[in-house]
C-alpha cells in the first residue's frame, strides 16, 4: 500500500488539498502456526508488506532473512503454538515484531560443539539497523524480537 496525496493544484500542497491520503504507518499483523512449514508463508507475508511499504529490494531481502531466522528460532526453541508477526512501516524504516508465547532459552554458544548453531542473533544484528529481544521466562512466557530496517536514502 503506497501512500499518496492528491491536491487540487496538482503539487501536493496548498489550502485546497483534496483529502485523498493513505496512512503508511498502519501496522499489519498476522498469526502463523509455530511450525517449520509456516516459515514460507511468513517470508511471503513480510516480503509483500515490505514491498508495499516501499523498502528497497536489497533491504527487503535482509529483512526477510532476519525475520525468517527469528521465526525459525521461535519454531525450534519456544514451545509456542503460534507466532505473531507485525510489520509497522514508517517514513524512514520498517519495524517487524515477532512474538511467541514460549520461554527464551539463554545459552552460551560453544564453537567446538555448536559449529552449525547459535548464529541467528548475530546474523540478525548484522542485517538490521536495530535488534531487540525481550526474553520470555517461566513466570512471564512470550519472547518478543524487534527488528528494524531503515531505507537507504
Amino acid at each position: 500500500m503506497a501512500g499518496f496525496r492528491v491536491t487540487r493544484d496538482g503539487w501536493g500542497s496548498g489550502p485546497d488539498e483534496i483529502a485523498i491520503h493513505e496512512d503508511m504507518t498502519e501496522p499489519v499483523s498476522e498469526t502463523f502456526p509455530a511450525l517449520p512449514s509456516a516459515l514460507y508463508e511468513i517470508r511471503k507475508f513480510v516480503r509483500r508488506e515490505a514491498e508495499a511499504a516501499g523498502l528497497e529490494p536489497d533491504s527487503i531481502n535482509d529483512l526477510v532473512l532476519a525475520v525468517s531466522e527469528a521465526c525459525a528460532n521461535a519454531v525450534l526453541h519456544s514451545g509456542s503454538e503460534d507466532i505473531e508477526v507485525t510489520l509497522v512501516p514508517s517514513d524512514d524504516c520498517v519495524e517487524v515484531v515477532i512474538r511467541d508465547r514460549g520461554v527464551f532459552i539463554r545459552r552460551v554458544p560453544i564453537p567446538e560443539l555448536d559449529k552449525t548453531r547459535g548464529h541467528g542473533i548475530p546474523l540478525m544484528m548484522a542485517l538490521m539497523d536495530e535488534v531487540g529481544v525481550s526474553e520470555g521466562t517461566d513466570r512471564r512466557p512470550g519472547t518478543t524480537v524487534r527488528l528494524v530496517k531503515c531505507r537507504n536514502w
